[in-house]
């Protein structure tokens, strides 16, 4: 399924990803999973919920299993690649949400609450199956590549990226950046570089 080119308009973007999500179904019984990796404020989020408009797909957003326990002066002493590894419960991700819907059963979990930022919401997220499950998420192709099947990059400039997460955030985030932008930088340059993804998009 590699088709690994850059594509900077989002409509093409869309097109390119829905047609490549068609070819992976044609003859496959099991649900389809798609990872939408990228830098915060690449736009994946936008991306995955148009293609997922198209083709009925079923979005996991991996920011609702953000690692609860670890409190942020504890991040503070993790290496990258610690950070990297931790800042997602991924078997959290696989058990209550991922393995669910390959099953074709529905998925219930409760979410980070980002209101409190401070351990997990009192709502529940329910999730109906699909054939195509969407992963949106930075990380998302790296630690669960054994059950992805299309892994997607959706790159930008990190200035850009930089500025959206930032009006997105309401402020200039500077402790964020400090944390998290080095976690980025060594993910997507000794982990996952760019050459590793199946489709590169420019969501510009």
């Amino acid at each position: 399924m590699k088709n690994n080119h850059s594509l900077n308009n989002l409509k093409d973007s869309v097109q390119s990803i829905v047609l490549t999500i068609k070819q992976g179904l044609k003859d496959r019984n099991l649900p389809l999973v798609v990872s939408f990796d990228g830098g915060s404020g690449s736009g994946k989020s936008t991306l995955a919920f148009e293609v997922a408009s198209s083709v009925k797909a079923t979005i996991i957003h991996c920011d609702d299993f953000f690692a609860v326990e670890i409190p942020d002066h504890e991040w503070d002493i993790y290496s990258v690649e610690k950070k990297c590894r931790l800042c997602i419960d991924w078997e959290r991700v696989r058990a209550e949400a991922l393995l669910p819907l390959l099953a074709g059963e529905k998925a219930e979990y409760h979410p980070f609450s980002f209101s409190t930022m401070n351990g997990l919401s009192s709502e529940v997220v329910v999730l109906e199956p699909s054939k195509v499950i969407i992963l949106d998420g930075i990380y998302s192709s790296h630690w669960l590549s054994q059950l992805t099947n299309l892994t997607v990059l959706v790159d930008l400039a990190p200035e850009i990226r930089h500025k959206r997460h930032n009006l997105r955030e309401g402020t200039e985030d500077k402790e964020w950046h400090l944390r998290w932008d080095p976690v980025e930088d060594y993910y997507f340059s000794v982990l996952r570089s760019q050459d590793s993804f199946d489709l590169v998009v420019v969501n510009e």
